[in-house]
């Protein structure tokens, strides 16, 4: 369920004793994230008149004798906050504001701990160690591409935090600059969290911190691309045939099941068991929002579904789909199963689009997406198109949707300028 943030001034109470940082007579200046009408606040230790903020903007004004504190301040917290989110969306967990306040809380302490590595990279495997410890694979993968991605940048050689200067950081903005908008903030917010965390321990000071000098803005809306394929391309991809000994034709199946089970994510496909199947409906927790879901299935997805059942492989772990046995005995293995799995998937994938001429990437996502869309061509209604994706929202179900075909566009605008 989608978190709203917003910093704000809490004008409900005046300041009744002053410090440095907060002034008798001011108000307090929160950040408050509002969850299905929820509201949880974060304090951040400032104060500021009501002449000195704007509520249009939801910052200081430039006037503020603390500009500059106040504003790092709301930034790293809302920095803290959107990671938090952001992680618990990579490893498939629902979080709660509450939980992010906990988090942001105990990350915020200024503890120094002299078993903490002051490098960077032997750093940032401390992390990895304490989510794999943990069994948060998703978590411990997302500061190990991190890991990689900054031990490229330094040729393998490791440096501490208070070496690693301007020139460093704008290399490493020019490194990942050729990945899409969405990968590159979701490098730098992991970036800006390893520093957040290393301040936090005292290995370096607020001064040095990457904002400083990347210019990249991490947490801008960033239009991602459509990922549907056209329902007449679709058509033909479920009428290819494969020989039933090849990869292909596995891949094959479980597009067609993902598609006919409501865009099933294939992370929850692949740790289905019998006990999902219920009087040929579906019911399952997905793992991206925690939430249950429970509706009964196409006929061609239960068909799939008896296909595997006497399939010459078989799991020996009681799962449906032959990929996750026994011997992925923790959740750090069947994360790495999983993971490997979706590559073969989308590597097949690429191949049966290829075979109809669909030269747009087609990958396990395309499938939800086509899902959406399909309905969407068939005059389907948009409160039915969430229901089914399990959307809280219309506006989440939107962004499935594809874009509108620009010969309906060009049509309009012709007859619209005609003379």
């Amino acid at each position: 369920m989608e978190i709203f943030i917003k910093p704000v001034l809490w004008t409900y109470r005046e300041i009744t004793r002053g410090n440095n940082n907060l002034i008798e007579g001011e108000y307090g200046v929160r950040i408050r994230m509002t969850q299905a009408r929820a509201i949880t606040y974060i304090s951040i230790g400032f104060s500021s008149s009501l002449k000195e903020w704007d509520n249009k903007k939801n910052y200081p004004r430039l006037t503020h004798p603390k500009y500059k504190e106040l504003a790092v301040s709301i930034d790293k917290i809302i920095d803290d906050i959107l990671f938090e989110v952001k992680l618990a969306e990579k490893s498939g967990r629902n979080i709660t504001p509450i939980q992010i306040k906990a988090a942001v809380k105990k990350s915020g302490k200024s503890v120094p701990n002299v078993d903490k590595p002051n490098k960077i990279l032997a750093y940032i495997q401390t992390l990895v160690d304490q989510y794999e410890d943990s069994d948060n694979p998703g978590y411990a993968s997302i500061f190990r591409n991190c890991k990689v991605s900054v031990q490229k940048l330094l040729c393998n050689k490791d440096c501490k935090f208070i070496e690693f200067t301007r020139a460093h950081h704008e290399a490493y903005e020019l490194q990942i600059s050729k990945n899409s908008e969405s990968t590159k903030s979701i490098y730098l917010r992991t970036l800006y969290r390893v520093w957040n965390l290393a301040i936090a321990d005292d290995l370096v000071g607020k001064e040095l911190h990457p904002r400083k000098y990347i210019k990249f803005k991490v947490y801008k809306r960033i239009r991602t691309k459509k990922r549907s394929i056209k329902s007449d391309y679709f058509q033909q991809i479920l009428r290819l045939k494969f020989p039933e000994e090849s990869r292909e034709y596995r891949s094959h199946l479980l597009l067609q099941f993902m598609y006919y089970a409501r865009g099933i994510n294939f992370n929850d496909m692949l740790k289905l068991k019998p006990d999902n199947i219920q009087n040929n409906g579906l019911v399952y927790k997905r793992s991206k929002n925690k939430r249950d879901y429970n509706f009964q299935l196409h006929p061609k997805a239960v068909d799939i579904i008896n296909t595997f059942l006497n399939y010459p492989v078989q799991s020996d772990a009681g799962y449906i789909f032959p990929f996750i046995f026994k011997m992925h005995d923790t959740a750090k293995k069947i994360h790495t199963r999983i993971k490997s799995a979706l590559k073969d998937f989308n590597e097949d994938a690429k191949v049966i689009a290829k075979a109809v001429g669909w030269e747009v990437q087609f990958t396990s996502n395309s499938l939800r997406h086509g899902f959406a869309s399909h309905l969407n061509e068939a005059n389907v209604e948009i409160r039915i198109i969430q229901e089914a994706l399990g959307h809280e929202t219309q506006l989440q179900t939107q962004t499935y949707l594809d874009d509108i075909d620009d010969n309906v566009v060009a049509e309009a605008i012709n007859k619209a300028l005609l003379c």
